[in-house]
C-alpha cells in the first residue's frame, strides 16, 4: 500500500508540473519599447507660432488675491483722542 501512494503522489506531481508549464507558455508576450526615440523633421515644413508654456501661463493666469500681511485698522479714535488732548 505504501507504494501505491507514492506512485499516486509522483503522478499528481507530474500532471501539475505539466500543467503549470502548459499555462507558463500561453502567457501574452512581452512588450519592449525603444529606450530612445529619435525624429526627423528635415525636409517637413512645419509652419506655426512659438508660444512658450510660461507665456501662456502668465496671460491665462486667473487674477490671485493675496492676504496683506500688514493688519488693517478698523477705527484710529484712541490715536485721534490723544492727538487732541496733546494738542499735536
Amino acid at each position: 500500500m505504501g507504494k501505491r501512494k507514492i506512485v499516486f503522489l509522483l503522478a499528481a506531481v507530474l500532471v501539475f508540473a505539466f500543467a503549470a508549464g502548459a499555462q507558463a507558455g500561453d502567457a501574452k508576450p512581452r512588450v519592449v519599447y525603444p529606450k530612445k526615440t529619435e525624429l526627423d523633421f528635415e525636409g517637413t515644413k512645419i509652419e506655426g507660432e512659438i508660444r512658450n508654456p510660461s507665456e501662456f501661463y502668465f496671460q491665462h493666469k486667473p487674477d490671485e488675491k493675496m492676504d496683506s500681511l500688514v493688519k488693517r485698522r478698523r477705527n484710529f479714535h484712541r490715536e485721534m483722542l490723544r492727538d487732541a488732548v496733546l494738542g499735536k
